[in-house]
């Protein structure tokens, strides 16, 4: 998965059974979070620190199947 935030590509890998996004490339790479939310979070905040950062992560965050579906879309499945 990933995000274009800011004119920055952030990667990252989503564990489906533990909820959890491993962050794989940019300057937040290495980092861990205990949900999609938190990994946005820490996204918005790394590159525009002046503004609120809240955000859904299940709809921030971008399939990187070239289908653009977003998280959510995987959220409930098996």
């Amino acid at each position: 998965m990933y995000v274009d935030y800011e004119g920055h590509r952030t990667r990252g890998s989503y564990e489906r059974d533990t909820k959890r996004i491993d962050i794989t490339s940019g300057p937040l790479a290495g980092q861990s979070f205990k949900t999609p939310t938190g990994a946005a979070r820490a996204v918005v905040t790394h590159y525009k620190p002046g503004v609120n950062p809240n955000r859904n992560g299940w709809s921030f965050w971008v399939l990187d199947d070239g289908s653009g579906a977003l998280l959510q879309t995987i959220r409930h499945s098996t």
